[in-house]
């Protein structure tokens, strides 16, 4: 049988889940960012039900990693008109 390291086997375990919550929270039209939460509770040490993670310094890297992902993507989707747009409601709305 093939050793794989346990980063890799940690990593392979996030995305398979990271995947099946996206495909289910899609399906059911929820935010999918609720759903990795979700994903992350279940592969997670606190949740022994199924395959739980091996090294967590492991996981604090890829934590960070995807964080780093979440937010470029969320800057990708950032519309500056819509800001604008909003920007004078908010503002109005915070002085009083």
């Amino acid at each position: 049988m093939l050793h794989l390291p346990a980063l890799i086997t940690d990593l392979a375990l996030i995305l398979s889940a990271a995947a099946l919550v996206t495909l289910l929270f899609k399906k059911l039209k929820q935010p999918v960012v609720l759903g990795y939460i979700i994903g992350g509770f279940l592969v997670g040490q606190n949740f022994k039900l199924f395959h739980s993670i091996v090294e967590i310094e492991s996981i604090k890297i890829w934590a960070g990693i995807g964080v780093i992902f979440l937010l470029f993507g969320l800057g990708l989707e950032f519309s500056f008109k819509k800001l604008m747009k909003i920007g004078g409601v908010a503002a109005i709305t915070a002085v009083t």
